[in-house]
């Protein structure tokens, strides 16, 4: 099966959300009492986002349809020892839709987020991996650090 990776544009803030909706449904993070709420909320978020270049996305396609989709977002800490930079590139929205998984689409949408972080200064890449993706984020490079906390406000 042919596919492509691109870069996307705003035009494609539609496919993203849908996109997001269905990884999210996958995860149990969306049902049908808040689908409504997350996706009009996400649809706002990544209008601006990817006008601004807060976030930046690549998308693949086939057989003309959006099929798979990356994501990355930037934000910048205080230097620190292991990234003097301070700039990060949190991966989100890594998902492909079942039937288009074990072509190598991922990788490759991976290996985009990986090559435009570097060419903009990024000094740390991290992400929160599943754990169908668990193993791809290992092969190409990232390791496991202690795990997060956080309180929902």
């Amino acid at each position: 099966m042919n596919w492509t990776i691109r870069k996307a544009s705003l035009s494609d803030a539609d496919a993203i959300t849908q996109l997001r909706i269905e990884l999210l449904t996958a995860a149990g993070d969306v049902n049908e009492e808040n689908k409504t709420n997350v996706c009009n909320a996400n649809q706002i978020y990544f209008k601006e986002k990817l006008s601004n270049g807060e976030f930046v996305a690549w998308l693949a396609e086939a057989e003309g349809k959006i099929v798979a989709i990356s994501g990355v977002v930037f934000f910048e800490r205080p230097p620190q020892g292991e990234n003097i930079s301070g700039v990060e590139a949190y991966i989100m929205n890594m998902y492909t839709k079942p039937e288009y998984r074990g072509l190598g689409i991922a990788r490759a949408l991976l290996e985009a987020c990986i090559t435009y972080s570097k060419r903009t200064g990024v000094g740390r890449i991290w992400l929160h991996a599943f754990k169908d993706g668990y193993h791809l984020y290992k092969k190409m490079g990232f390791v496991d650090k202690d795990s997060e906390m956080e309180m929902l406000l």
